[in-house]
């Protein structure tokens, strides 16, 4: 029977280092919410967690061109990648009063870093 190594390392920075690097490029960006949710959520970081966040913003690009400019931003703040998921206010309304899916992942492991009045 052969041994499995485990490899793993030490987060490359805290949790309240990335809310304080991750805020002030979501309020430039003009994001309303922002939920952090996954492994950063649950205390269970490491050197090869990526950074689960989900936004709100008003927007009319189509979905999969939302991100990409507010996670180039968010690259460059942040000592980590970044897996972001942004929606309107209406779809994230509307994600809300689902009771399964990733909205109910929001809901039971997410931590808010920014809510801003509307």
């Amino acid at each position: 029977m052969s041994e499995v190594t485990v490899i793993s390392a030490p987060a490359p920075c805290t949790f309240d280092d990335v809310r304080r690097r991750a805020v002030p490029v979501l309020r430039e960006a003009g994001a309303e919410r922002a939920v952090v949710f996954g492994s950063w959520a649950r205390g269970q970081a490491d050197g090869y967690s990526d950074l689960d966040l989900a936004v709100v913003m008003d927007t009319d690009l189509p979905r999969p061109q939302r991100a990409l400019v507010l996670a180039k931003e968010l690259d460059r703040a942040l000592p980590v990648v970044v897996d972001l998921l942004v929606y309107t206010p209406e779809e994230f309304a509307a994600g809300e009063a689902d009771p399964y899916g990733v909205f109910d992942l929001f809901r039971r492991e997410g931590i808010e870093i920014l809510r801003e009045p509307r």
